[in-house]
């Protein structure tokens, strides 16, 4: 090839690169809504009804997963296996099938392929809780080997940040992407208004942006009043297999654009300081190492970004459910007082005056 060919070549590469860059900026911009945790509540048909392209992720084993699944079929919806993972607390929430830290190789790709079986319309996976198990490098390799077999995608819940999922997705080349925000982990109307505010602002800013929420009513409700704004933002819904291999956003723009969507102060009243959110429901083991990670004068909630292993996680089923690996309770302890009174049944019975032979 002469110099001319060679500069023809490089000025094509040019304007080739140039108009993808303009393409690309001219797209609206885009917004994947998860709704985690399927298959136990009673307003999962109605959040799944909502006229938009959300991407409904699935518990597996669940008492509705089966019907849940096929009426998210029927309404054009793309569906994920949602996959139970160790969390660092709380695992009695977990879910039947998860997947922990002592199994080896063949038992967690064998819980894994049998999760996937129940829920076969899946052509993506994401992580239900997983702050502990989304860290450990081996166990995840595995993991990622089978997603990789079956040729879904992988989307982080990001309940950590010590994941190791886009390194172990890119070395398997799995189609991956971490969430961006979580709409409800705190249900009232102000909260989730502010983490909606903060989805458009971050698809604004950066282009798109996955947001993850959960079948409570109140996000039910919420989503139905304002999935409308979007459009009227210029952004666009898409299902989350649209917004695979795309960078998340940065935490340094993640923050800011909470700091924006926070509401202000009022006037003349004193800061309150900074204290974590969500510890009302939280072990105090938890509340102990939120305390600790939040100790900068900046508010976890203004962030959204996750510190390791202290996101808060508020499934909306119930633990007493079938198929729930819900710890036996523990023993009650003897009270002081019974070891200096015997109770009626402890007292010494009488010796009888039968002779002990004819006993």
């Amino acid at each position: 090839m002469n110099q001319s060919s060679v500069r023809i070549f490089q000025s094509l590469c040019v304007l080739s690169c140039f108009w993808l860059s303009v393409q690309a900026q001219s797209l609206p911009p885009q917004v994947a809504i998860i709704i985690d945790d399927i298959g136990y509540q009673k307003v999962d048909p109605d959040i799944i009804q909502l006229p938009y392209p959300l991407t409904v992720a699935v518990m597996p084993f669940t008492p509705n997963g089966i019907e849940m699944t096929a009426l998210a079929g029927q309404h054009g919806k793309e569906i994920m296996l949602h996959m139970p993972m160790e969390a660092v607390a709380q695992n009695h929430l977990l879910g039947k099938g998860a997947l922990r830290r002592p199994m080896n190789k063949q038992q967690v790709q064998q819980a894994l392929r049998k999760a996937l079986d129940s829920v076969p319309q899946a052509i993506g996976i994401n992580n239900h809780m997983g702050s502990l198990y989304t860290s450990l490098p081996e166990q995840m390799d595995w993991v990622i080997e089978v997603v990789a077999e079956r040729r879904l995608y992988f989307i982080d819940s990001k309940t950590t940040g010590k994941s190791v999922v886009p390194a172990i997705t890119q070395k398997h080349g799995v189609k991956s992407r971490s969430r961006d925000v979580f709409l409800d982990n705190d249900k009232s109307y102000k909260a989730l208004d502010r983490q909606f505010n903060q989805l458009i602002q971050l698809a604004k800013q950066h282009g798109h942006a996955v947001a993850i929420g959960h079948p409570y009513p109140e996000t039910y409700r919420y989503l139905k009043k304002n999935l409308p704004r979007l459009a009227q933002q210029g952004i666009k819904v898409v299902p989350a297999s649209a917004l695979l291999d795309l960078p998340s956003a940065p935490a340094q723009l993640i923050a800011s654009t909470a700091k924006i969507t926070a509401p202000e102060p009022a006037k003349r009243q004193p800061q309150p300081a900074p204290q974590p959110v969500e510890t009302a429901n939280m072990p105090a083991a938890t509340i102990v190492q939120e305390q600790v990670a939040t100790a900068a004068p900046t508010v976890l909630s203004d962030i959204n970004e996750p510190v390791p292993e202290l996101i808060p996680w508020h499934p909306p089923y119930l633990p007493q459910l079938p198929g729930f690996d819900t710890p036996a309770a523990l023993p009650v302890p003897e009270p002081v007082w019974r070891r200096f009174y015997p109770q009626p049944a402890e007292l010494p019975v009488p010796v009888s005056p039968v002779p002990l032979l004819l006993r």
